[in-house]
């Protein structure tokens, strides 16, 4: 398990909340590193946004039938529909 550890901010006037150059070193976060921000009930979850991008295609491949290919079901969904509106 990884240890945690906390950092008090204060967000400015503007709104804006300055990540502690302790963290942004230990995660190496580029100046300009873009993050993905949301609320878990009452917590603000901020994450770089590489890797939620990352989280969430493993969650995606994860929740997939292992049997199925999406893109053909995709492609064959709209070729239905087409013939559908063409049949109109």
């Amino acid at each position: 398990m990884t240890a945690k550890a906390a950092y008090e901010v204060r967000m400015n006037a503007q709104g804006r909340v300055v990540v502690p150059a302790q963290v942004r070193e230990r995660l190496n976060v580029p100046d300009g590193g873009e993050f993905v921000l949301y609320l878990d009930g009452e917590r603000i979850v901020m994450e770089q946004k590489g890797e939620a991008r990352s989280r969430l295609f493993a969650l995606g491949a994860r929740l997939a039938p292992q049997d199925t290919n999406l893109t053909d079901e995709l492609l064959q969904d709209r070729r239905e529909a087409a013939r559908r509106e063409g049949d109109e």
